[in-house]
């Protein structure tokens, strides 16, 4: 017994020594990553969350471009302050990561639909075909979800901000909701009144454009790199087919 009750002891203690070897760094305290390591004093980069391990600091990091935002992790060594783009794998093979913003990415949800008792966050861009495919097939079949709707524009797709801006001139959920089926079901083009010249890019609304923000947070945490992409409750990808039953080519 005594025995036991030692060995329990030794694992109690084991797991807070893990436990404190890694901890979160405290945001004041990028500046000071920073300026180990010149890669990182690119304006292009943005370190949005860290964790400091023994010999390294894992970093999430935000690189923007032209053609948009994309999430990358960096390790920096703290001997040397050699940066290291790209995944980490501890021992067993199993990669380094830092846990997902939940609070990030709830709060870049435009709207909710549903009652079902399973959470599930649908990501969309309403001029993508893919996306419009998605819904029309979905018609009918999402009776057991709760749908957390983010709004993915793409680059590419010029009338996409016309079309967040007009559904997100709904009153509540439920009208966003009919503005969206409108575009995605019927191919509503009430959306074109918004962008009278499109010679010049669609400026948002400051209301809408801080959703935009929002929501760009929220697909950044969510690694998002195309529409339709759907994540269950837990924010782990799900395909099409275990939410819905898609159509037969």
């Amino acid at each position: 017994m005594k025995k036991m009750l030692f060995l329990l002891s030794i694992t109690v203690l084991l797991m807070g020594t893990l436990s404190a070897a890694e901890k979160k760094v405290d945001p004041s305290k990028f500046s000071e990553l920073i300026k180990l390591n010149a890669v990182l004093t690119d304006p292009s980069l943005t370190i949005i969350s860290a964790i400091e391990k023994p010999e390294t600091y894992v970093l999430k990091l935000v690189a923007k471009s032209p053609q948009g935002s994309r999430l990358m992790f960096g390790y920096l060594d703290k001997s040397t302050s050699e940066l290291y783009v790209g995944t980490g794998y501890i021992k067993d093979g199993h990669p380094i990561f830092i846990e997902q913003d939940a609070d990030a990415i709830k709060e870049g949800v435009y709207f909710t639909y549903g009652t079902g008792s399973k959470e599930i966050y649908l990501v969309t861009d309403p001029e993508c075909p893919y996306c419009t495919k998605f819904s029309k097939a979905a018609e009918g079949q999402m009776g057991d979800y709760t749908v957390h709707v983010i709004f993915f524009p793409l680059s590419f797709h010029k009338n996409s901000p016309a079309m967040i801006e007009w559904i997100m001139q709904g009153q509540d959920d439920a009208e966003k909701k009919k503005r969206y089926d409108e575009i995605m079901l019927k191919n509503s083009t009430k959306y074109s009144v918004l962008h009278k010249d499109e010679t010049k890019p669609f400026v948002y609304s400051s209301e809408v454009q801080k959703q935009i923000d929002k929501g760009t947070q929220a697909t950044l945490e969510l690694n998002v790199r195309g529409t339709p992409m759907l994540f269950d409750a837990d924010f782990n990808p799900l395909a099409m087919d275990q939410v819905i039953t898609m159509p037969k080519k």
